[in-house]
């Protein structure tokens, strides 16, 4: 009788994420596991993507598809009856605790029109700003500094 002393050890899943933020995110989660493909490339519109044969295909062989919702990929959810039929389907927005932001124009959250929130700049120059400490130097030439102690080798 001969003992196999191999380790066992378990497929690695077949997992999809729909935009590159997630992919990144999943990727942390599987480091040292797998790697996710990434199904919608960065430079692309989620909304009204269309599909490449390979990335059906990546969809097809899934284990797991991670994405963030109808709202983001419409398109994707009927493809869970068809193309990924054997995929799990992990809609974000539908996971408890996960809080969703505003839709947002620019890159910064939260409200910025009118600037209320720098009144307190007003009245004062920003190129002076944290040169306060140095107006002990004003009036003195910063040459002779520390040679008081020559003086008596003049003449």
């Amino acid at each position: 009788m001969i003992l196999s002393s191999g380790v066992l050890k378990a497929d690695v899943p077949n997992v999809v994420a729909d935009i590159a933020p997630v992919h990144s995110l999943v990727s942390m989660v599987m480091k040292g596991v797998g790697e996710p493909k990434l199904l919608i490339p960065q430079n692309a519109s989620p909304h009204h993507y269309a599909m490449r044969p390979s990335e059906a295909r990546a969809l097809q062989e899934a284990n797991l598809v991670v994405y963030l919702g109808h709202d983001m990929t419409p398109w994707l959810e009927p493809l869970f009856e068809t193309v990924a039929a054997s995929a799990e389907p992990l809609d974000l927005s539908e996971v408890d605790g996960v809080l969703q932001l505003s839709f947002r124009e620019g890159p910064v959250f939260g409200e910025h029109e009118g600037h209320d929130d720098h009144d307190d700049h007003e009245g004062h120059d920003h190129e002076e700003e944290g040169h306060d400490d140095h107006d002990d130097h004003e009036g003195h030439d910063h040459e002779e500094e520390g040679h008081d102690d020559h003086d008596d080798h003049e003449g």
